[in-house]
């Protein structure tokens, strides 16, 4: 069933991104990471990455957006060199999720409308992202949380887990 329904909403996505200006966005949160400041994704995550490329294809992105932190480039790269499109780090600093929310969703409007992407963020910046999509009421997301995407299609999010 979950398949069906994820299917059914990466249609919708793909049928958006072929049509309209407002981009369709899938969010992610960072795939599981090690200990320290700036870690590496763990055995789990760099798994959990590889299973973004089929949900990603599926979908049609065109970009992949991260911050400069290691886990959510490592996140996204895989999908990014499996289907040949850009890997776009935008600069985030802790504290300024609006601010970073803003800069992205302009980045996004200017080069890709129309389009899909995915965004690969943090617990702190998702939900800053999610409001400036459209989203009225976005949800906070636990530390512990990992394996949620988020699609987002004309200021509607749709949720689904995933796995490596």
């Amino acid at each position: 069933m979950r398949r069906v329904a994820l299917a059914a909403v990466l249609l919708a996505s793909t049928l958006a991104a072929c049509g309209i200006a407002s981009p369709t966005v899938l969010l992610v949160r960072h795939a599981e990471k090690g200990p320290g400041r700036d870690p590496d994704l763990t055995g789990e995550g760099r798994r959990r990455a590889l299973a973004l490329i089929e949900i990603s294809r599926q979908a049609k992105i065109e970009a992949a957006y991260h911050t400069q932190f290691r886990r959510t480039a490592q996140t996204a790269e895989p999908s990014a060199t499996h289907l040949s499109i850009p890997l776009i780090p935008v600069e985030y600093t802790p504290g300024q999720e609006a601010e970073h929310a803003e800069a992205l969703v302009r980045d996004i409007e200017e080069h890709f409308a129309g389009c899909a992407v995915l965004i690969v963020g943090h617990t702190t910046t998702i939900p800053a992202i999610l409001k400036k999509l459209g989203v009225e009421a976005p949800r906070a997301i636990p530390e512990t949380e990992y394996g949620t995407l988020f699609v987002v299609i004309n200021g509607q999010v749709h949720e689904q887990k995933f796995a490596p």
